[in-house]
């Protein structure tokens, strides 16, 4: 043992002894379904992370022991420890139990690993649990203490505050994830690979501590070497809580850098004398094995079309490939992060993309969704904050987990997720944080913040969202954002993100919420019949993606496509906009894209863990402009009078001006505490109310279309279903989708259309609209497949089977006609029927049925949405799907 100027403090003879209790939490095992997949955690990978519960030990323990931030090391001896990166502390060190099972794996990303579908139930309850004996342990406060008194066993950091009325913090919990110690006493540092493990750096009042931890030879012990530089004051290490007393080594301040080892005895019995192995560099050679694969390029003559990257599964890992997020380098290089923690790098992405070569660049991350490259350096954000990836040792991997900033508080909530991060011109990033806290308030939820440069210090950008995804454009710095319909959300909305602006979303964890006085309403609401989930955004600066170059760029998520955004910033109204799909089809979710910055075309991937109409799991798409006439219109604006249609081709001047081209309907949403919205029309009825057209007008350059609108009025949803006035075989049938806060003049005149006297008076033909179906069970289908209803609901009787795994969130169709059916508050039916099903698409918060009544979740009421051919046409399929008599039912 190296001598050092180290003193122990509590005289405890050579050894620091802990009792033992054997404890396991209620979930000991990974999914035991077949797959393809191995285990989520890697044995021959030397940490990962993850939030981790230790509160349920027992009285001798410390009762409020909770982790949001968590480093799980494998000490070896069957020995495992949780090291805290906010407190610098261990949580936790202990002993597997003799079936060799050591963590619950009910993580979200754990959980959902070889079932991709399976969320985490919403709160704290379920969270990743020690399974084994307890052998050291600490409390909530800081694992290293300055100065020469006994350390004071209090948390230093402060309170979340309450942003909302109600007394005692409404009703809610405090909150354990408060993020970081105070700059002043500590700073995490990361993670630095080794050989056999791994070394976690940090800095204590701003001296740099390098530190590693083993198990001794015979397991009954732990040994501890930090290596501490040069230092003024006394530090002292908190090791763990004996008969209430801390038990810590002390190093005593110095001029010269010092390592000290020591080692601690879990038990009476003195521990096998061992030492450390020599720290050298980490690499894997199996790693440098790469997985080619070959892109399959569209032949569509279409203006945009999607080239599909096959992902590098199988691999020699086994492991399971979900991409959160991609970026490129500046040679063209693609870089994407999976939810499981791996960073995978590719090259071939460019061109006709016939040998695709990815290799494994990093693993051990907490849930990523967030990549960015800058300067070709890799940033991710995960729960632990952003990380800077480093290759020290230039041989592709990366051995080098830097923390660029933790400032941001994480908490433990299953919902509150790493959304998303992007780029600002500042050289910092702007992040996203999940909002849907059911249990506790806490600080960062649902806000999104800007961080700096140097990722030391931040500002609150937006506040009360549920689960926003963004967007930062490079040029303008302008940030925007997506949320998830939901509770206190009624449908899709595109926000511009300023001034620490609310934007409506209370969490759930308030017992009487209340919101601000002032909620910023969103740019352009995106019906939740087009799409339901909203994910991030982003500016095709410097591509080539024709007419879309410059547009600002929405993904959806429920339905995989994308859609070109108007934000209408114009003097004389308030903000507002529209939305028009730009292309869809993708095999699997799409959540975020950026630009190759070789051939300028745009990469979108994403992953499936909820609600979503895709087949695949995960995927990698290029969309690729082919240089088509393109039909996505190039401007949407309302005004006073009417709407503007503007494209980029010449337009047929009889089909552009005929009334019978358009229709136009429009509705109100209402916010509540309930889960989304049904349509209303303006007198508050529910439905859509259809709106005539009076004329439509060409512009001289035969480009764009003026729609005369009598009776224009702020509405939040209105669509303008349109004939492309181009001759084609077949008609084609587009869609826009506006939100009027305000009715702004438009200059026709400058628009193109000369000196044009817009004539609101009503005329023959004005207000038809194209003929309604009628009910039938093919209808019922498309209704099915288009409403998104196939990712809640399956139609081949597979939800009765799989929804304890948790693959489905909603009961299957098939053999629901007819049935007996109980619900969550114990009533029952005798038989499914028209009346039930309907008054199940209409308000589907009124009977839940037991089984599928999971706090946090939800289905939209449709009331308003579907109109009544399409209600009949969907219990016509149900009742299709029906059991043959003679079946058990």
């Amino acid at each position: 043992m190296k001598s050092s100027n180290v003193a122990v403090t509590l005289a405890i003879m050579s050894f620091c002894h802990f009792g033992q209790d054997t404890w396991a939490g209620p979930e000991k095992k990974h999914s035991a379904l077949p797959s393809e997949f191995a285990e989520f955690i890697e044995p021959e990978f030397p940490y990962f992370s993850t939030t981790f519960d230790a509160r349920q030990l027992g009285k001798k323990w410390p009762t409020n022991n909770l982790t949001p931030r968590a480093i799980i090391l494998d000490l070896g001896q069957g020995v495992h420890a949780a090291f805290d990166t906010d407190l610098l502390r261990f949580s936790l060190v202990w002993k597997e139990n003799k079936d060799g099972e050591w963590l619950t794996m009910n993580s979200m990303s754990a959980g959902s690993y070889r079932v991709p579908s399976k969320k985490a139930p919403p709160g704290q309850k379920t969270l990743p649990q020690p399974i084994g004996t307890p052998l050291l342990a600490n409390g909530i406060y800081s694992g290293w203490t300055i100065g020469k008194g006994e350390p004071e066993l209090k948390d230093p950091r402060t309170m979340a505050p309450n942003l909302y009325k109600g007394e005692k913090n409404n009703g809610v919990a405090r909150e354990l994830g408060m993020g970081p110690l105070p700059v002043e006493m500590g700073r995490w540092g990361g993670v630095r690979l080794i050989k056999g493990g791994v070394i976690l750096e940090y800095e204590i009042g701003g001296v740099k501590v390098k530190e590693r931890v083993a198990a001794t030879a015979d397991g009954k012990g732990m040994i501890s070497e930090w290596v501490v530089a040069p230092h003024k004051e006394a530090l002292n290490r908190v090791m763990g809580i004996k008969d209430g007393k801390a038990i810590t080594f002390r190093i005593e301040p110095g001029d010269k850098e010092v390592t000290t080892t020591h080692v601690l005895a879990f038990a009476s019995e003195a521990p096998v004398k061992s030492s450390l192995p020599k720290a050298e560099g980490w690499s894997d050679p199996s790693w440098k094995k790469e997985v080619v694969v070959k892109g399959v390029v569209s032949d569509s003559k279409d203006a945009y079309v999607i080239d599909k990257i096959p992902l590098p599964v199988p691999n020699p890992w086994k492991r399971n490939v979900r991409i959160g997020a991609l970026d490129f380098f500046s040679d063209g290089r693609l870089a994407v992060v999976g939810f499981d923690g791996d960073v995978w790098l590719a090259t071939g992405v460019t061109g006709d993309m016939k040998e695709v070569k990815w290799k494994r660049h990093a693993s051990g991350l907490h849930e990523p969704k967030g990549l960015q490259i800058v300067d070709d350096v890799i940033y991710v954000a995960d729960r632990n904050g952003i990380v800077r990836l480093h290759d020290e040792n230039g041989d592709g991997q990366v051995d080098f987990y830097e923390n660029f900033s933790n400032i941001v508080a994480q908490s433990a909530e299953t919902r509150e997720f790493a959304m998303d991060m992007a780029k600002s011109p500042g050289g910092g990033f702007v992040l996203a944080k999940g909002g849907q806290a059911v249990a506790t308030n806490v600080k960062y939820n649902g806000t999104v913040v800007e961080i700096s440069k140097d990722g030391r210090s931040y500002k609150l950008l937006g506040r009360g969202l549920r689960q926003p995804y963004i967007g930062c454009d490079m040029l303008t710095g302008r940030v925007t954002a997506s949320d998830q319909q939901g509770n206190w959300v009624p449908a899709t909305p595109i926000q511009v993100i300023e001034k620490a602006n609310h934007y409506g979303y209370l969490p759930g964890a308030l017992k009487k919420p209340v919101h601000p006085k002032k909620i910023t309403e969103p740019a352009v609401w995106i019906p939740h019949f087009v799409n339901q989930s909203g994910a991030s955004q982003v500016w095709p600066r410097n591509a080539k993606m024709g007419p879309l170059n410059d547009s600002l760029i929405h993904i959806g998520y429920s339905r995989p496509e994308l859609f070109k955004v108007y934000i209408d910033d114009q003097p004389g109204g308030p903000r507002q906009g529209a939305v028009s799909s730009v292309i869809s089809g993708f095999s699997s979710a799409t959540m975020k894209g950026s630009i190759d910055p070789v051939d300028g075309q745009l990469f979108i991937c994403g992953f499936k863990i909820c609600g979503t109409v895709a087949g695949d799991i995960s995927g990698v798409h290029r969309v690729r402009y082919t240089g088509a006439p393109s039909y996505v219109p190039l401007d949407v604006r309302s005004s006073d009078k009417g709407v503007l249609l503007r494209f980029g081709v010449e337009l047929e001047k009889d089909i552009a001006t005929s009334l019978y081209s358009y229709t136009v309907d429009r509705w109100n949403y209402k916010r509540t505490k309930e889960y989304g919205s049904g349509n209303y029309k303006m007198d508050g009825e529910p439905g859509q109310e259809a709106t005539p057209v009076a004329n439509a007008y060409l512009s001289k350059d035969r480009k764009a279309v003026f729609l005369a609108i009598p009776n224009m009025k702020p509405v939040q949803s209105m669509s303008v279903t349109y004939r492309m006035a181009v001759k084609t075989d077949l008609p084609v049938i587009k869609s826009t989708y506006l939100t009027v806060h305000g009715l702004k003049k438009m200059d026709l005149k400058k628009e193109g259309f000369g000196d044009l006297k817009v004539d609101l008076t009503l005329k023959k033909g004005a207000g038809l609209t194209m003929k309604e179906p009628d009910p039938s069970v093919e209808e019922g289908k498309k209704i099915y497949l288009m409403f998104g209803c196939m990712a809640c609901h399956t139609v081949d009787g597979s939800a009765a089977k799989s929804v304890a795994e948790g693959q489905v969130v909603g009961p299957t169709w098939k053999g629901l006609w007819g049935i007996r059916r109980e619900f969550a508050d114990g009533t029952v039916i005798k038989k499914v029927d028209r009346a039930y099903i309907k008054d199940s698409i209409l308000n589907p918060g009124r009977n839940l049925v037991k089984g599928f009544d999971e706090k946090g979740e939800g289905m939209p009421p449709y009331l308003g949405v579907l109109k009544d051919y399409q209600i009949e046409s969907i219990v016509l399929y149900i009742k299709s799907l029906a059991e043959k008599k003679g079946k058990k039912k």
